[in-house]
């Protein structure tokens, strides 16, 4: 197959990507998309990049942010509540993923093939400074936007498939975003915990322990 064959085949195949559902909603309701958030995902990296102290590689970090869910058009999306109530879908989510990547990773001509597949494997493995952040801010824009439906009205999380973990994951700060130790990534977890906080609180929510 030639390469542009190949090319506008892979394209067809990240249109399952973009379609895949979240449990989030936007602020007038309609259910988010992986396309909605991989674009605000790398909108964030590029917001916080100016402020970061260690030198990073950008392009890397934005290339990551657009491969890092690409898995999930084969899979479907292993939502963080699921994984916490059901521990053995973590096994599961990365069996099925790296059969996805390597079907994918396929269906490019290189050097693509090869770029692809290792950007997903390093931000999988997030042992560079690079994987931390990208995976740590793409925590923090879920959490942003799970906080945006109808001006904070975080109610609807309890109808969420194990719903009830968001209101704790919602509270909790994450290890790593300590580890990497950048003032711009600190602050803003803040701001969004105290978002988080203060809409629970506005709507009353009571957590269970």
């Amino acid at each position: 197959m030639k390469k542009i064959d190949k090319i506008i085949n892979f394209m067809r195949a990240l249109e399952e990507v973009c379609i895949v559902k979240r449990d989030l909603l936007l602020y007038e309701g309609s259910t988010e998309n992986n396309a909605m958030h991989i674009f605000k995902l790398s909108f964030l990296i590029m917001l916080i990049s100016p402020y970061l102290k260690k030198e990073v590689n950008y392009t890397k970090m934005l290339e990551m942010a657009l491969v890092h869910d690409i898995a999930e058009g084969k899979t479907g999306d292993y939502t963080a509540a699921n994984q916490i109530a059901h521990p053995e879908l973590k096994k599961e989510k990365i069996k099925k993923e790296a059969i996805a990547i390597k079907e994918l990773k396929s269906m490019l001509p290189p050097p693509l093939n090869k770029k692809v597949s290792s950007l997903y494997k390093e931000y999988e493995e997030k042992k560079t400074l690079e994987a931390k952040i990208v995976s740590m801010l793409d925590k923090l824009e879920a959490n942003l936007q799970a906080n945006q439906y109808h001006n904070g009205d975080v109610r609807y999380w309890k109808q969420c498939e194990n719903g009830e973990q968001y209101y704790k994951l919602a509270r909790l700060k994450k290890p790593m975003i300590q580890e990497i130790d950048e003032k711009i990534i600190t602050e803003l977890e803040n701001a969004i915990l105290d978002l988080s906080y203060q809409n629970m609180k506005k709507c009353r929510v009571k957590i269970k322990e």
